[in-house]
């Protein structure tokens, strides 16, 4: 009996070894610029709530999170002082070059992509078409972004600049007239409770592909 209750010990064992690698796969990167990350998303989360509401779409790019340095981990309390010089705005931009600024975000995703924006309030669905990939449908509230339409969104002074996925984009007009302090809202509005979080997927790949 004790030898089979050792058997079933050591048999439980190999199996949880076996699946260890399994879940270590499937935690989100913590490069900013191959993908997603929690501290990406608190960033967006305090611009969005410093418009208490009025802006349902907030963004930052993976080169800029990526110029601050090592991103925090999940449970993590961020370096305020490294966020000191990152500003972000109110912009106007057309749902076409919206739709233009994503497409060229999750182009080359997994891949490293100094283009990756970071998301509030957008969901994307994608597909691989070779090496790259294209989008199939992008929504805001569970709505397609229609191309004529003017969206009001939160983002980086640099994306509102033209900078990044924004570049060439004709219809970005600025409404903010003073820049605000990411750092500031980060440590106002989510602090003490500005622990990184997981992220949450914006871009979603089709079945299949």
């Amino acid at each position: 009996m004790r030898v089979k209750h050792i058997w079933v010990a050591v048999t439980a064992l190999l199996l949880a070894l076996a699946v260890l690698p399994v879940f270590a796969a499937e935690e989100p990167p913590e490069d900013p610029l191959i993908g997603e990350t929690g501290w990406g998303q608190a960033c967006v989360r305090a611009m969005l709530l410093h418009y208490e509401g009025k802006l349902q779409v907030g963004m930052v790019s993976g080169g800029e999170l990526s110029a601050l340095g090592i991103s925090p981990k999940v449970g993590e309390i961020p370096d305020w002082d490294r966020l000191k010089d990152l500003m972000f705005v109110q912009v106007e931009i057309s749902g076409k070059d919206l739709l233009t600024a994503l497409e060229r975000s999750v182009k080359y995703h997994p891949r490293k992509n100094a283009n990756l924006l970071h998301l509030q309030g957008v969901k994307v669905l994608c597909a691989r078409s070779g090496e790259t990939n294209k989008i199939l449908r992008a929504t805001i509230d569970g709505k397609p972004i229609e191309p004529d339409k003017i969206y009001d969104i939160a983002a980086t002074q640099f994306l509102a600049e033209g900078g990044g996925p924004f570049v060439g984009l004709k219809s970005l007009r600025i409404i903010t007239k003073t820049p605000n302090s990411l750092a500031k809202q980060l440590r106002f509005l989510l602090f003490p409770r500005g622990k990184v979080a997981p992220p949450e997927p914006s871009y979603v790949f089709s079945a299949g592909e």
